[in-house]
């Protein structure tokens, strides 16, 4: 009806179809042992705190990532590691000139490692807001008062101004030191936090344990030389978790493992490798029964944004049936309704590696030729499709 839209929903209240709520972890650790360093890998390039490197983490099964923030000559947060010359200049392939630390302007339009998209704070939270189950730990490195309670301010008016608070819960504030914490409490009450060690000479694990224990922090990190058997046991004995940095080997993964870290943070091992280590990914497809139409049916569906999804061929077999047309120079896949689907070719570059690499579809959905406005996945290079909006048209 012009002018109404009916919810997917709604719709598929109305089929018949089994609703799926969005529903995302409780707490963020449980199901993520790997943190995205630096936003994680893109290209094979590390270290670039960049759009891509987000985007490639999450397509890869990362849910968390962490980011390194500084500020810009004019005063706009973004993601970078430093301004010094022999540090992120170097190893962003940038040839620092004039006044080392950029002006906001001069950031967005310097490339990292040649191609690679520099991004502010504002285009983070963005990012965020387009990604909804992605965690975000903090790495602001400043540890006097007035500049760490700017950045997280910063952190919080950006959410508020874009029309997304909700972000805020699911920043993971690292603290460097004790008095850090009240101080970013005074800007906002996040609900996770991590102690973070690396700016500590020598630190003292069983007073920090027993801070962490006492203040609602239940997450404490070190640098993998620190994770010893011994600290690493002061540290759980107060119920908390250990994650470990930077970590790249698989091997002192298991290391670390073994000796009772719960995870670490990475620039190259990936959520569908944790079976290398003995571990499981979380992302896996799960086999579930729908209602359509008073009908059993079983698809293979993968949690993707909190919905379940479902491969267009087996969507294919449900209700009114149909065939899929992908024209690549349209930008389309048609489904059209009522005859049979046969195969969408090679044109997805398919494969069976059963990694769930999920990308978003570059193509427009449309139904007998006219658009829906729903977002597909490439998993794998299979086309996935939110199963209650896709059975609602059909």
């Amino acid at each position: 009806m012009k002018g109404k839209r009916m919810t997917a929903l709604a719709m598929a209240a109305m089929l018949g179809v089994s609703a799926v709520q969005p529903v995302f972890a409780a707490d963020w650790q449980s199901a993520n042992p790997l943190i995205a360093h630096a936003l994680g890998e893109a290209d094979g390039k590390i270290e670039t705190n960049s759009k891509e490197a987000f985007i490639t983490s999450w397509e890869n099964g990362f849910r968390v990532v962490e980011g390194d923030f500084t500020y810009t000559s004019d005063g706009t947060l973004v993601l970078r590691h430093d301004f010094d010359a022999d540090g992120s200049y170097y190893r962003l392939e940038i040839e620092p000139s004039g006044n080392l630390v950029m002006d906001s302007k001069t950031f967005v339009e310097t490339p990292a490692i040649y191609e690679q998209t520099p991004i502010t704070a504002v285009d983070l939270l963005y990012l965020m807001l387009e990604y909804p189950d992605m965690y975000l730990v903090t790495d602001t490195k400043d540890t006097d008062k007035a500049t760490v309670q700017r950045q997280f301010s910063d952190l919080k008016n950006i959410a508020t101004n874009i029309g997304a608070p909700e972000i805020l819960d699911r920043i993971i504030p690292q603290i460097y030191n004790k008095e850090m914490l009240g101080w970013i409490r005074e800007i906002y009450p996040f609900q996770d936090w991590i102690f973070t060690l690396y700016l500590m000479t020598n630190p003292n694990y069983g007073e920090i344990a027993s801070f962490c224990a006492a203040n609602g922090i239940d997450t404490v990190t070190l640098h993998y030389e620190r994770a010893t058997k011994e600290n690493v046991s002061v540290l759980k004995a107060k119920g908390l978790k250990v994650y470990a940095h930077t970590v790249n080997r698989y091997l002192m993964f298991e290391d670390l493992l073994e000796i009772g870290v719960d995870g670490i943070y990475t620039d190259r091992i990936k959520p569908y490798e944790l079976e290398w280590v003995g571990l499981e990914n979380s992302r896996k497809t799960e086999e579930q029964i729908f209602d359509v139409n008073g009908k059993e049916m079983t698809f293979t569906t993968l949690d993707i944004l909190g919905k379940a999804h479902v491969p267009l061929r087996q969507l294919a077999e449900a209700g009114k049936k149909f065939s899929a047309e992908y024209n690549k120079e349209a930008g389309t896949l048609n489904l059209t309704l009522g005859k049979k689907f046969t195969t969408l070719g090679n044109e997805m570059l398919m494969d069976d590696s059963g990694r769930l690499v999920t990308k978003k579809a570059d193509f427009k959905l449309l139904v007998d030729g006219k658009e829906t406005g729903i977002q597909c996945f490439y998993v794998d290079g299979e086309v996935y499709a939110p199963v209650e909006e896709i059975l609602a048209f059909i």
